[in-house]
């Protein structure tokens, strides 16, 4: 028999769900806070463990389909992948699925950093897309642009004076 409890945390998650794709520890995150200060607070951590541990076995929460679709996502938003790894761990997901789910996409693209650098150029119209004049800060500006998605020198030097607009066009368009 399902307790009362049980079956409002339930709703809960399922409100969330139906809202937001979510890994599992996010998901029991948010079920903790939302039964904090509550009357349904009372053995609350063993109810939500068997709330989450359903809706995995009924595939309903899966962290590796929810990663897999967050990485293509952040790829096509301009993310590095170091970016990318630090985001999914911020959001509980296991490091072995991380991993898992990059290795899958770099399997079925190639040179995915390069084509996620060069989405954000593009974006952020930097680089050979920029339309004021090239001076020392509007430099140092592109570079920490790229540097804060998480992209290193090197990448960033050539997307930004080796490449034309041609070619990050069909860097983008191969993909």
């Amino acid at each position: 028999m399902v307790s009362e409890t049980y079956k409002k945390i339930e709703a809960k998650a399922f409100w969330y769900l139906e809202r937001y794709s979510s890994s599992s520890k996010n998901l029991k995150d948010y079920l903790k806070k939302k039964v904090r200060d509550t009357e349904l607070n009372h053995d609350s951590e063993i109810v939500i463990n068997q709330i989450i541990t359903n809706l995995e076995k009924q595939n309903i929460l899966n962290d590796s389909i929810y990663s897999e679709s967050k990485v293509k996502s952040f790829i096509n938003k301009g993310w590095s992948i170091s970016k990318i790894k630090f985001r999914l761990k911020q959001l509980g997901v296991n490091e072995d699925i991380i991993n898992s789910c990059i290795d899958k996409v770099n399997a079925e693209e190639s040179d995915i950093e390069l084509f996620a650098a060069s989405k954000l150029v593009k974006k952020r119209s930097i680089g050979p897309f920029r339309r004021n004049t090239l001076d020392e800060k509007i430099k140092n500006k592109e570079f920490g642009i790229l540097a804060r998605a998480g992209f290193n020198y090197a990448l960033s030097k050539k997307l930004l004076y080796e490449l034309s607009i041609e070619e990050i066009d069909k860097i983008i368009n191969n993909h």
